[in-house]
């Protein structure tokens, strides 16, 4: 398997959006330590209020960093809303695209949609669109603005995309949720064919006790998938933000995966009653 130049090692743009809480913070705060420290963080979400939170926590570690905050709704998907979405960071903060050796984009906001229905219980088009602006559309959106600013293949540029099991898995009362992982890991797929000089890692942490894990477990309908989640439980299987973030510390670091070839750290949380899931379909 071939190995990479060193991630950790290179003067950073990192972006990394649903930063605000869960998963995303955890990455933020594992990341500080590994990136040099002239690095540029710019934190993604909702909640200005939690950002600045994050963003405090992230300075405290590490004094000389610079940490930007971008309040932005990926589900907004009006005409012109990405454009140039990052462009003014730049400029107002004295920096430009070449005083980075590297830029990196997490894509990690996302949402599990309405686990209450049916596959053949969505009827609401607002409602299944709104999923995907979120889920999908605005995603693609983003990454396309942040590669035209990191537009030069000369300069190291990176992906890493949080995907899930249920990017291949089908799962009962997941059903735009799956749709939308599979549809994303397809997405930078092609993006990796098209543009080869980008290196995209794919990466599913497990099951991460988050906000989304713990409303997914109470709003399903599928009682399979609810004994699943209290198996995975029992057995201490669910991973903290902080012990996924650091397995994904621990892949970046090794930088041996495949571009944009699924990576699973299921093997650390859920894969067993996954797997038993998946032979009962």
């Amino acid at each position: 398997m071939e190995k990479h130049e060193k991630i950790f090692l290179k003067k950073s743009f990192v972006v990394i959006t649903g930063s605000s809480r869960g998963l995303g913070k955890s990455m933020a705060l594992h990341f500080v330590g590994k990136f040099p420290p002239e690095s540029v963080f710019v934190l993604m979400a909702r909640n200005v209020e939690a950002l600045e939170s994050v963003r405090t926590d992230l300075v405290e570690l590490v004094p000389e960093l610079t940490v930007l905050v971008k309040q932005y709704d990926q589900g907004n998907t009006d005409t012109g809303y990405f454009d140039g979405i990052f462009d003014n960071l730049l400029p107002e903060n004295k920096l430009s695209t070449d005083d980075f050796d590297q830029a990196v984009i997490v894509h990690n906001c996302a949402s599990t949609g309405d686990n209450e229905k049916t596959a053949l219980q969505l009827c609401d088009a607002n409602h299944v669109r709104s999923f995907y602006n979120i889920n999908l559309v605005g995603m693609i959106l983003l990454n396309t603005s942040f590669f035209s600013l990191f537009s030069n293949p000369a300069r190291s540029r990176m992906v890493v995309n949080i995907t899930s099991g249920g990017s291949h898995i089908p799962t009962p009362s997941l059903n735009l949720y799956c749709a939308g992982k599979a549809a994303r890991d397809m997405f930078f797929r092609v993006l990796a064919t098209e543009e080869p000089s980008i290196r995209i890692l794919t990466y599913c942490p497990g099951s991460v006790d988050t906000v989304m894990l713990r409303d997914l477990e109470r709003d399903t309908f599928s009682e399979p998938l609810r004994k699943l989640f209290q198996d995975v439980r029992h057995n201490n299987k669910v991973l903290t933000p902080e012990e996924a973030a650091s397995d994904l510390v621990h892949v970046l670091e090794d930088n041996t995966f495949d571009n944009a070839i699924y990576v699973d750290n299921y093997i650390q949380g859920a894969k067993p009653y996954l797997d038993e899931m998946e032979k009962k379909q």
